[in-house]
């Protein structure tokens, strides 16, 4: 992986600026920031995050989804657990759910989000708990798309759909869009560089991830 940029000041607006590729054939790195503090929007801890981490990096938003949820179900994959509590947590209309967060449903995951983005103003950080399975204890499943943990793989596509939502909105000049940021709580002690997925063996998806010391100010 190439070395970090420089540090990142959450900027005005939770997003703002240059983002990472969509999700794209093959996993490749993000283009180089823009120049300015308007650049980064997904980070990653080794730690919880408190309420006083995320005030003190000017949020004022959050919605959390719990990946612990959705590993270890013999009656439903990581994938269709997700789907659930992203439906719950950012009350997609009924007419918008889907069953599973997989290739299949990828673009209505991407329209609902979109929705949720508009006419939301303010900021909005979504936090990712329990990223990575650090008790050995704990039954896995690897996804054979990505050959990644099945839960980390559906972080990967929820982080890529988000950032398709947000780019889409945009780009239309969605009325009123948040701004969105994503952390990854407890990535920093994965050991990965930077967070990859895959939809599919054909679309697989990769993201550099920043430190969150770098939202905070200096």
């Amino acid at each position: 992986m190439a070395d970090r940029p420089r540090s990142a000041v959450r900027p005005r607006s939770a997003r703002y600026g240059a983002r990472p590729l969509a999700a794209s054939e093959t996993a490749r790195e993000p283009p180089p920031p823009a120049d300015g503090d308007d650049c980064w929007w997904l980070f990653y801890t080794a730690y919880r995050l408190t309420t006083t981490d995320i005030a003190l990096a000017g949020f004022t938003n959050a919605a959390l989804l719990d990946a612990s949820r959705w590993r270890g179900s013999n009656e439903q994959s990581a994938a269709e657990v997700a789907a659930a509590e992203l439906a719950y947590t950012f009350g997609f209309p009924a007419h918008m759910k889907f069953p599973a967060v997989d290739d299949m449903h990828q673009d209505a995951l991407v329209s609902a989000l979109r929705q949720s983005f508009t006419n939301r103003g303010g900021d909005l950080l979504i936090i990712f708990q329990n990223t990575v399975v650090l008790d050995d204890t704990t039954a896995t499943r690897v996804d054979p798309t990505s050959g990644m943990e099945e839960g980390l793989n559906v972080i990967a596509r929820c982080v890529d759909a988000i950032n398709r939502a947000y780019a889409s909105a945009e780009q239309a000049g969605d009325a009123n869009l948040a701004g969105v940021s994503v952390v990854l709580e407890g990535f920093g002690r994965s050991g990965l560089p930077n967070l990859q997925g895959a939809w599919s063996h054909a679309q697989r998806v990769s993201f550099d991830v920043q430190p969150f010391t770098d939202a905070l100010p200096t």
